[in-house]
């Protein structure tokens, strides 16, 4: 991606995010207190975001984690397909995706339950993909945090979305 283009895109995103005081969600605001703002710096982005997902595992407890689009076995797509529709699909409670597709984010909340949550990295470059996410019936709670995005699958809460500074 253009460098430019990237720094243009980062300084909106960092223009219209908010803090921990711009939330006014109880659920949001103990993720942000307790799992995503931490005093830890990190000079490389990539060590945050994979610190950030250990965090988020490590509060969420998740039953299964399925992880979608990271390795080079794109030829062997189908079988893995084909062998997912013998899982058990209702325990699936965290979901990663690295490249997000509009077929690999319908794919994930087919089998996303309430307080599933799904990471979706680089959400910066797929702008129009994240925006259908929002918009998706199933989804109450998003998450921007620039690298990242967070969705949530909760009955119990009304529709939000946020922009949060990472």
């Amino acid at each position: 991606m253009n460098t430019l283009i990237y720094f243009l895109q980062y300084a909106c995103y960092y223009i219209t995010a908010t803090n921990k005081h711009g939330v006014h969600s109880p659920f949001v605001f103990k993720l942000l207190t307790e799992v995503i703002r931490t005093e830890r710096f990190y000079f490389n982005r990539s060590k945050k975001n994979s610190a950030l997902i250990s965090r988020l595992v490590s509060h969420f407890k998740p039953k299964s984690i399925v992880e979608i689009g990271s390795s080079n076995l794109s030829n062997k797509s189908m079988i893995y397909h084909q062998n997912f529709q013998n899982v058990n699909r209702e325990l699936i409670d965290f979901i990663y995706i690295k490249k997000a597709t509009t077929e690999t984010l319908n794919f994930a909340l087919k089998y996303m339950h309430n307080n599933s949550v799904l990471v979706i990295s680089n959400i910066h470059q797929r702008k129009q993909e994240w925006k259908c996410l929002q918009k998706h019936p199933k989804v109450n709670v998003s998450i921007n945090l620039f690298c990242l995005g967070l969705i949530f699958l909760r009955e119990q809460q009304n529709e939000q979305h946020f922009t949060i500074r990472f």
